[in-house]
């Protein structure tokens, strides 16, 4: 696999974090408590932001972050944050090297809608975790734009970069279908949006997506170097604007237990 974003700003990977953080303890809550010698794998860390919220928010013995880029894994490791719990390895989601039941929880954020066969990653969640264990999906659906009032067109381009670069635009709104295709039958399901009008953490996030994806969308011809330059002036335009109020596209979330 290969992410569509560039992956390699700490800044963005940080501001992503602090957008998705809260709601994504809000629904690990619902989980019956791991600690003690439980383990946890959390597929696609990145530089290891979601791994350190999983061990701080589950408390396990042990936290697995899984990540294909090894440069991305090298960084992840280097960070002074990292708890004792916390470990990171460089490996593919697809084909995890872990024995059958060999996990309490398996956990993805924003992955699937990077992979082009997104079944195989959460047959393999279901895999690995143990009977009673839960395999737990946030996930975007891209296919619905982002929006703001006053109105900015650089967010219908951004929405439109996105459904042209990656994999798996519509991957929330697919993924019960995925669980219950992959067996499982106990299913709890969720969403949620976000509202940001009072700090410019969501649209500064924005606005540094737009230029780690530009490149790319040029390359591949979803738009022209002028068309990117619109859509980053647009963006910078909102994120100075104290006014503006942006509307996020829904995350939905499942959680399987095996």
């Amino acid at each position: 696999m290969s992410y569509t974003i560039d992956e390699r700003n700490p800044e963005r990977q940080q501001l992503l974090a602090e957008v998705l953080n809260p709601p994504t303890r809000e629904m690990l809550s619902r989980l019956p408590t791991v600690r003690g010698s439980a383990r946890v794998l959390d597929l696609g860390c990145g530089q290891g932001n979601t791994t350190r919220c999983l061990a701080d928010t589950l408390q396990p013995a042990e936290c697995i972050g899984l990540e294909y880029d090894a440069a991305l894994v090298d960084y992840a490791q280097t960070r002074p944050e990292n708890p004792s719990n916390v470990k990171f390895r460089q490996g593919d989601a697809s084909q995890l090297q872990f024995p059958d039941g060999s996990f309490d929880v398996v956990f993805c954020r924003y992955l699937l809608l990077h992979m082009a066969n997104p079944m195989q990653v959460v047959r393999e969640m279901m895999r690995v975790v143990k009977p009673g264990g839960f395999a737990v999906a946030y996930e975007g659906d891209f296919t619905m734009a982002t929006s703001s009032h006053p109105p900015c067109t650089g967010l219908a381009t951004l929405h439109t970069v996105w459904e042209g670069l990656f994999q798996n635009p519509p991957a929330g709104r697919r993924l019960v279908h995925y669980f219950r295709d992959a067996g499982a039958t106990d299913i709890e399901a969720g969403a949620c949006t976000l509202v940001a009008h009072d700090t410019p953490t969501m649209k500064r996030l924005l606005r540094l997506s737009a230029e780690a994806t530009g490149p790319a969308a040029e390359a591949k011809g979803i738009l022209s170097p002028a068309q990117v330059g619109e859509m980053i002036a647009d963006l910078v335009r909102l994120e100075q604007d104290p006014s503006s109020v942006v509307v996020k596209f829904p995350d939905i979330w499942v959680i399987a237990k095996r």
